[in-house]
């Protein structure tokens, strides 16, 4: 059983790991707040809800897939070559294809114009909440802005 909860620390480790030293990863969980944060708003079935957590779990579990591929063609091959490039490109081009798919999935169940004018009005009539998310939004800029930590 140790050995079995020794699993989710190391993972939680690598997944910190892809928080402080890849900004992608703060993009990506800067988007994922706000899908969330706005999901209330929506009349959406169990199967969107789904598809929504889907995608997010597909995009940031491709960009640590992506951390990995790229520490360990560093390690093996510090120096440059055409095959290290190949897997690099390859991996970051997976996570590119993942966001995509997320955004073609989000631009289909957000953009709806009565929901968006909903979210505006809601937030005209609720100052305290509308204070609270433009700062959300400034605190978001300064986690996705600040120094990466370097890997090893």
């Amino acid at each position: 059983m140790i050995r079995f909860l020794r699993g989710f620390v190391y993972a939680s480790k690598g997944i910190i790991a892809c928080i402080l030293g890849e900004r992608n990863m703060r993009v990506h969980l800067c988007a994922a707040f706000y899908v969330l944060l706005l999901m209330p708003f929506y009349d959406f079935t169990r199967g969107e809800k789904i598809a929504v957590f889907a995608v997010i779990g597909m995009v940031t579990g491709a960009e640590a897939v992506n951390t990995a591929i790229e520490a360990v063609v560093d390690f093996v091959s510090p120096e440059h070559t055409t095959l290290a490039g190949l897997a690099k490109d390859a991996a970051a081009g997976g996570v590119l294809l993942t966001a995509i798919a997320a955004a073609a999935v989000g631009i289909t169940l957000y953009f709806d114009g009565a929901v968006i004018r909903e979210i505006a009005a809601y937030f005209g009539r609720h100052m305290f909440m509308l204070t609270a998310f433009v700062l959300s939004i400034v605190c978001w800029i300064g986690f996705i802005c600040a120094p990466l930590k370097k890997r090893d």
